[in-house]
């Protein structure tokens, strides 16, 4: 098994774009555009990745339970970070031509479960939007006006916990439509239609690194705060509402920094409520203006 060149195993690869997708020759014009090489291929999910790229992409397998499974393994094998991107990319079948038409799934519907998620801010000025179900078999029917997969709902169900909805995305390019059977699709016509897509595809992800380094420094812990984690005992809950609270103070007081000194006897509740009262003090004065 080859590794990620200079990256130990499971060491936390900072990962901007984690790719989840179904079927390898989906995965394939990805994996070489983003230069990735196989990091895990004893599993059942191989992974792909590269840290230079800031790309990691699992296969999933078809089925919305495979692709739950497979995002869940890829988090913890290369511990993701809480600020990364999720993406279900593939083929899907749609109810109208053409083929190769690139869309967002802003609405994912489970046909068998009827649970409904909306993922992802809309890229409404680079993509169109459309509404998808998932399926547990190749749809031929297509009575919705809509995307067709096996894969989205599953995926759709987990990745949030991974990240936030904000930064889970749904992308699928057309392969079949009622007018060009599923049994035409071929290793060959899938690398075609998403080559065909990747200026597209970078148009996309320029716009999701802007969310994902928004996140990346909403998320980052600054040295005073780990300062007074490391000072005072706090539980896992009080360590929540600690950083929760500083945000805010941070923001309502730019220019001031924490002063250990002031709390030296305090237990880690009072601080909280430290903050919480200048918070609020300060809130009262502006709306007395």
């Amino acid at each position: 098994m080859s590794e990620v060149t200079g990256v130990e195993k499971n060491s936390g690869l900072l990962i901007k774009f984690c790719w989840v997708i179904a079927l390898r020759a989906e995965a394939t014009p990805l994996i070489d555009v983003f230069n990735m090489k196989i990091v895990e291929n004893k599993s059942l999910f191989p992974i792909y990745a590269n840290e230079l790229t800031g790309h990691a992409l699992v296969i999933s397998g078809m089925g919305s339970i495979k692709a739950a499974a497979a995002a869940t393994f890829l988090k913890n094998h290369l511990k993701i970070n809480a600020y990364s991107a999720w993406i279900n990319f593939g083929i899907a079948g749609f109810y109208r031509d053409p083929i190769g038409e690139i869309y967002q799934a802003n609405k994912v519907v489970s046909k068998e479960s009827g649970a409904a998620f909306f993922p992802g801010l809309r890229l409404s000025k680079l993509i169109p939007a459309a509404t998808l179900f998932t399926v547990s078999k190749p749809e031929n029917g297509y009575e919705e006006k809509a995307l067709y997969d096996m894969e989205a709902a599953g995926f759709c169900e987990m990745a949030p916990s991974f990240s936030c909805n904000e930064l889970t995305y749904v992308i699928k390019i057309v392969s079949d439509t009622p007018n060009v059977s599923s049994s035409l699709i071929s290793k060959h016509l899938v690398r075609e239609l998403i080559e065909k897509q990747l200026s597209k595809i970078s148009d996309i992800l320029a716009e999701i690194e802007i969310l994902v380094e928004e996140e990346k420094k909403r998320l980052s812990i600054p040295n005073e705060v780990l300062e007074f984690e490391k000072r005072f005992k706090f539980t896992e809950t009080n360590k929540y509402k600690f950083r929760e609270i500083y945000r805010k103070w941070k923001v309502t007081f730019p220019s001031r920094n924490l002063d250990l000194s002031e709390f030296l006897n305090s237990k880690p509740k009072e601080i909280i409520i430290k903050l919480e009262k200048e918070v609020l003090a300060n809130a009262k004065d502006w709306n007395v203006l």
